[in-house]
């Protein structure tokens, strides 16, 4: 399997290519309309928006690229994630754990509350593949559901986010993706318990990657305040945050990214920063925070993070493998994951066809970052 390398992403398929075999799908995804929010902004960073207005959870999702077509299915693919979220699960098998005995504890998994007992509890099952062994695993059916009401007949075990689910041109785009979502997340979760332990300021202007440079510019030439930091974990995967704040908009607006090249990992976090004071810009989230108060007390630019400094030279080298092959970079990430945890990620397919895959990938072992936002430390502590 081989990949192609573009501005921000590594894909297994063109741009145009993955539009022509997407396009007839916008429909049947109850997709509406997708929007080009990219003018709503000064800073020119290609973000799109697709609407599904009978959605049982976010009607909007976001997509962000370096260019407007990159963007746009990415919005699509977002609002593709919950789409298969919202479907009735395939139920394998009605037991307990104790009587399935999967090769992972209960507490290795998002449960709200770890106690001995929940290994007792009936629980429904869906099957998934261990991608390590290849072989089928088991795991509970209520990981892969999204809904806005619980029906309350059955217990809330999990703490259910979207967290390891993602679409791509191909089942192992799909699942690379995944899994390192829940790379990141666990990555973060690590530093914010440790205090910030775990992170190092960037200065932006050593950043020689010519997309990430690019990016940055146009955050310096509007005249925003802007914070990058690498943050370390026991992955050796490049995990980045970044944090944006302008006069225009006093509200610090965060983004991350994760991936083992190291510039595409800080490409996601930039991006994802400018992505997130769009989506609030154009205000079709009604479940995000209006900011009034912000606006109406003038809060003063934030200081920087007193942490460490490192410069970009310093993040590149820890990469583990700079072949843009997708399959080979799911091979290195699966074996990453499985060596740290001490449990092999698991993948349930949703979809696999030729316009794209749909993968919730289950990762034993990790945790999810605390806030609803990305945390950020102004100082280590601890």
């Amino acid at each position: 399997m081989t990949g192609i390398t573009l501005r921000g992403t590594v894909r297994a398929r063109t741009p145009e290519g993955t539009w022509d075999v997407l396009k007839p799908e916008v429909a049947r995804l109850g997709i509406t309309r997708v929007a080009r929010l990219t003018a709503l902004d000064h800073l020119g960073i290609p973000v799109w928006t697709a609407i599904r207005p009978s959605a049982h959870t976010l009607v909007t999702s976001q997509g962000k690229g370096a260019t407007d077509l990159l963007a746009k299915i990415s919005a699509i693919l977002e609002a593709a994630e919950l789409w298969h979220a919202e479907q009735p699960v395939r139920i394998a098998e009605r037991a307990t754990h104790t009587e399935l005995s999967p090769p992972y504890p209960m507490g290795a998994l998002p449960v709200k509350v770890d106690h001995p007992a929940l290994a007792g509890i009936e629980l429904e099952w869906t099957a998934g593949v261990g991608l390590n062994s290849g072989e089928e695993v088991l795991v509970p059916a209520d990981l892969l559901r999204r809904e806005a009401h619980h029906d309350g007949l059955r217990p809330e075990l999990f703490a259910v986010t979207s967290n390891g689910l993602a679409c791509g041109n191909t089942r192992a785009e799909a699942t690379l993706h995944a899994l390192l979502e829940t790379v990141e997340r666990d990555v973060l979760h690590r530093d914010y318990v440790a205090g910030g332990q775990f992170r190092a300021l960037i200065d932006p202007a050593s950043v020689t990657d010519p997309y990430c440079a690019d990016l940055i510019g146009r955050f310096l030439d509007a005249g925003m305040w802007l914070e990058i930091v690498h943050v370390g974990g026991p992955y050796g995967i490049p995990v980045f945050a970044s944090y944006i704040w302008s006069e225009d908009y006093p509200i610090v607006f965060a983004g991350s990214g994760c991936h083992m090249l190291p510039e595409i990992a800080l490409s996601r976090a930039l991006t994802e920063a400018a992505q997130s004071r769009l989506t609030c810009i154009a205000g079709t989230r009604d479940d995000l925070d209006t900011h009034e108060a912000a606006f109406a007390a003038h809060p003063d630019k934030p200081d920087l993070a007193v942490l460490p400094v490192r410069d970009w030279a310093g993040c590149t080298g820890l990469h583990v493998d700079l072949e843009p092959d997708v399959g080979r970079l799911l091979l290195q990430a699966v074996a990453t994951a499985t060596s740290v945890t001490g449990h092999e990620p698991i993948a349930v397919t949703l979809h696999d066809a030729e316009a794209y895959a749909a993968v919730k990938v289950v990762s034993p072992g990790m945790e999810m970052r605390i806030t609803r936002s990305i945390p950020r430390t102004r100082e280590r502590h601890g």
